[in-house]
C-alpha cells in the first residue's frame, strides 16, 4: 500500500522552499541531515517533518555545518552568532 503524496514534497520543491540547490537537497537527504524517506524509490520529504526540522533548536556546530553546505561566508556566520548571543 503506497502512502499518499499530498503532504510530501519532492526534492525540487524542497530546494525551492529552502532556497538551496537541488544537489544540496539530495546530499542532505543521503546523509540524513534532512528528514526524508524513499517512497516507491523516490525521495520525499514530509512537509510536517520539514517544518519541525526548521523549528528545531540547533547547536552552533550544526549551524556552521549547514552554512558550509550552503556556501555561506564564514564572516557572515560569525556576524550571525554575534547578533544572536544570549545574555549569560
Amino acid at each position: 500500500m503506497s502512502k499518499k503524496l499530498g503532504g510530501y514534497l519532492k526534492p525540487w520543491q524542497v530546494s525551492q522552499y529552502l532556497g538551496i540547490p537541488i544537489e544540496k537537497v539530495y546530499a542532505m537527504l543521503e546523509s540524513e541531515e534532512l528528514p526524508g524517506e524513499r517512497i516507491d524509490g523516490h525521495w520525499r520529504v514530509s512537509l510536517e517533518n520539514l517544518e519541525k526540522w526548521l523549528d528545531e533548536e540547533v547547536s552552533p556546530s550544526e549551524i556552521e555545518k549547514l552554512a558550509q553546505n550552503l556556501n555561506v561566508e564564514e564572516k557572515k556566520v560569525k556576524e550571525f552568532f554575534q547578533k544572536t548571543k544570549r545574555p549569560g
